[in-house]
This record gives C-alpha cells, structure tokens and sequence, in this order.
C-alpha cells in the first residue's frame, strides 16, 4: 500500500458481512494508515474463506505493527468483534477515536447509554420468555440482540440469555473489543463531535477530517427512517413507536403489580387474585380459561372462552421491533467522517450506518476554515469515493436531488467528480437474504449506485473480474478506474490521485 504523493490508497478487506477498512495516505514524511472498523457477522462467509485472523495479520504487516489513526464508527458487532486481545496484542496505535457517544463525561452520552441498558435488559427478558412458547421468534430477536452483544459466536437464546445481563451493564464483548482498542495506544481515546472543527491528519497535514455525525441532538439521533421522498423504495420491518413503552412493560420490576405486563395494573387482574377468589376465578375461566366456553344459539356466535380473547405472550412478539429499533439507534450514532485530500479537494466519505437523522444533520450549519467557511453541499459535491452506509439497507442511503435541503445520494460527487465517483458495499447478499432475512444492499439502492459510479461499486461478495461497466460510464472514466483498482479473495485495494 505505496499511496501516491496527496493521495490515498482504500483497502477493503472481504471479512464477510462486516465492515474493516485500511487506508493508507500519502504523509508529510511516510504513509499515514487510519483503519476505520475491524468487524463481521459470524457466519458470514468472507470471499474463499478468508478469515478475520487473515485480515488482521494483513493489516499487521502493511503497518508494521503501527496503526496511527484507529476508528470506530459505532459499537456494533460487524464493526468490531475482530478487534481481540490475541489479534491485537503488541500492535500500537497512535491515537483511537470514537464518536462523542463515548464520552464517559458527557451527559447526554451518560443519559442515552442507559437507555440503551434498559433496552437491551429489555430485549432479553423476552427473548427468554419466547424460547419455550415460540423458539423461532426467540432466535430471531437473539440474532438482532447480538449486534449488541457482539462476540465472535453465532446468535442463540441460550448464549444471549447468558450475556444479555453484562451487556446491559456495559460488559458486552462489543465493549471489550473497544477497550482492547483503547490499550492499543498510550492516549486517551478522542471522542468526536461534529461540525466542532476541522481536524488536521495528524503525520499528512495535507489531509483535512471532517466530522459531519452523530448529531448532538437526541431527537435526531432518534429520527431513524427517511421521511416523504426520501427512501428508496423498500420491504422489511422497522423499528416504531411501541419501543419505548415495550421496554417499560417488560422491564418492569413487579412492585407495582405490572411485572411482565403491557398493561397498568389497574386494567388488570392479577393472576394471584385469581386463584384466591372463587367468583373471580369463575369468571375467568368463563371468558379467558383454556376452555372452549359456552357457544350460545346462534350458529355464528362466538365462544367465550376463545383463544383470541387471550394475548398470553403474544405481545412479547413486539421485542422485534424493539430489537429492530435499538439497532438503528445505534447504528444512527455513527461517526460519519468525510476525509478531504488537499484543501478544496477530493473527498472520501465514510458514513458508517448512518441513518436519516444523522443524514439531515450533516448540513446543519458550515465548517469555520480560518476567515472563511466550507459548507458541507460544497463538500460532499467533491466526494469521489462512498462508503456506503449499513450494507446498503434502505434507511441508510437517502434519495432526492442536488436541489433538497437534506444531505442525500445526489448530493455526492458533482461536477467534475461524476466521473470519479465509486461505491463500495459492504455485504453478502446471499448470507443476508437467507440467513438473517435482511435486504442488503436494497435492490434500489444498488441500481442507483451503479448507474451514478457507472459500475465502481466494489461490493464484498462480487469479485474484481466481475465487475463490468455500466452504460452510463465512458469508456475513458472505465479504464482510469481499472488502472486504480485491483483485488484478491481477501481485499480490494482503490488508488485516488489528487487533483
């Protein structure tokens, strides 16, 4: 990884599902190598069954042991779970940044990491009340959960029953790859705010960082799916309202005679009442018993005792939902940084799993350069290259046009950096769709890449050879591309030339 004198080299490793990246820049006196993530969804294949053990020893050796910058966009576990202590050990890192997420001073960082406890306590609680009535739904709420939870293990009740409380706490595996991180460098670790400043590459001050995500704002951070006109078009739940107040319901510690219900205790009976009080136990198996019940005259009439009259465990199915939301919060507090090779120059924007309120905050107000601004349409319009957001999922890449007042696809790479500008995406579709039921990258999403980068768009599980021009792209852009790209079964490998 030799970068070009102002330029930039992008190594995307082919981990599986997941997202590692090493990139190298051309610095004041050597290369300058950030690697931003290190993470895979087990059971992912990655591309001819190269490992995380085979990525790391990679970046080991490109870096001869010294990473300079290391990122972490998010704490999901397809973002850091290959970040072990036996990986890890004996290699430095000159300074570890996080999102301002991080900060073990700040309030609101305090406030939304105990949300995220009493969710997760939350998420668990059910998974184990569904593994007897309803093992599949438990395993699907399981294999949410252990975004997490994190690990290098493959999602089951069992193991999330057995983690979910420590991670609650803060003790997941995903925390403790972090803090393996952490003991990586000497330093503290830098947590980022946005639109804060723009920060100088420390070693290639040529190369200026950025920070346009998390927002500081709780609402956005909760703002999770694209509004009117500007989703792509898309299948799959999401995560809703029902969250919070499913949280309370099955987090509730049973003093007030609620525990394990999505109701008050004044619109209930409780079931000791029940079998104390002989009136009150005639009734409800009259009505709510296990019984047929009585049908009346009527060939249509109802039951009494219908099974329908009983919602049992059935509202414990709403922890998908929940779990699908949790997910997206976390995802949304991505730290999105756009690296800028030269002043007024191209730009390589890493989005992590953005989602939509992070999106619209991008252009909440300019970049202080000195005596003049740098507004953030400006910028992205010189992006030339897109990680793009969660694997390509729908909520994560925003449509419009250059014209909308939110930050979205259209926005990137204007001008004469149409040209230029290339996606990568980082998935397996097959493991995806079939395993985990998740629509990455969304169709839609994808078509739209390929016809805005006239087919640059590396995606994990597509190797090099097959990647074809598309119409839209001239055949001198194509071959200016080839000649910067190149990949093997275990990376991609892109060189982008400065201006």
């Amino acid at each position: 990884m030799a970068p070009p004198a102002g330029g930039a080299i992008v190594r995307m490793y082919r981990i599986g599902h997941g997202d590692c990246f090493l990139l190298a820049f051309g610095g004041d006196s050597k290369p300058v190598h950030v690697l931003i993530d290190c993470g895979y969804k087990p059971g992912s294949p990655g591309f001819l069954k190269s490992t995380p053990d085979d990525v790391v020893a990679d970046i080991r050796a490109v870096t001869n042991d010294k990473i300079d910058i290391a990122i972490i966009t998010h704490e999901h576990q397809d973002h850091v779970n290959a970040i072990t202590k036996k990986r890890f050990d004996g290699l430095k890192v000159d300074e570890v940044w996080f999102a301002w997420t991080e900060s073990r001073e700040d309030k609101l960082a305090k406030r939304l990491r105990k949300k995220y406890g009493d969710n997760v306590r939350a998420l668990v609680a059910a998974s184990n009340r569904l593994a007897a009535s309803d093992p599949a739904q438990a395993r699907r709420i399981s294999e949410l959960i252990a975004l997490e939870i994190g690990g290098e293990m493959e999602a089951t009740p069992t193991r999330i029953a057995a983690a979910g409380t420590m991670a609650a706490e803060g003790g997941s595996d995903n925390k403790r790859s972090m803090q393996v991180l952490r003991g990586c460098s000497s330093k503290d670790p830098r947590c980022i705010y946005p639109h804060k400043e723009i920060i100088a590459l420390p070693g290639a001050k040529s190369v200026r960082v950025f920070a346009l995500g998390p927002p500081y704002d709780e609402d956005l951070l909760e703002d999770l799916d694209p509004h009117d006109g500007e989703g792509f078009p898309k299948h799959g739940l999401t995560g809703g309202s029902i969250a919070p107040s499913f949280a309370a319901a099955v987090n509730q510690n049973g003093k007030s005679g609620d525990a394990g219900s999505p109701f008050s205790a004044r619109h209930s009976i409780q079931l000791e009442r029940i079998s104390r009080d002989a009136a009150v136990s005639r009734w409800f198996k009259a009505h709510y018993g296990t019984g047929a019940g009585k049908v009346g005259t009527h060939d249509d009439e109802i039951p009494s005792a219908s099974k329908f009259r009983r919602i049992d465990n059935d509202w414990l199915l709403a922890a998908e939902h929940l779990a699908l939301a949790m997910g997206n919060d976390t995802n949304n507090a991505s730290l999105v940084l756009a690296f800028e090779l030269g002043k007024g120059g191209k730009v390589l924007l890493f989005a992590g799993d953005a989602q939509r309120g992070n999106w619209a905050s991008w252009a909440a107000k300019p970049f202080k350069d000195g005596e003049g601004e740098v507004e953030v349409r400006e910028l992205l319009g010189r992006t030339v290259l897109y990680k793009t957001g969660h694997h390509g999922s729908h909520n994560a890449t925003l449509t419009g046009n250059e014209m909308s007042k939110v930050p979205n696809l259209a926005w990137l790479g204007r001008g004469r950096y149409a040209g230029e500008f290339t996606a990568m995406i980082t998935a397996v579709r097959k493991w995806a769709d079939g395993k985990a039921g998740w629509d990455h990258p969304l169709k839609a999403i994808k078509t739209a890449l390929m016809e805005r980068c006239g087919g640059r768009v590396f995606q994990t599980d597509t190797d090099f050879a097959r990647m074809s021009k598309h119409d839209e792209a001239s055949d001198r852009s194509w071959n200016a591309f080839q000649q910067c790209a190149s990949g093997n079964n275990l990376y991609f490998d892109y060189r982008i030339d400065p201006d």
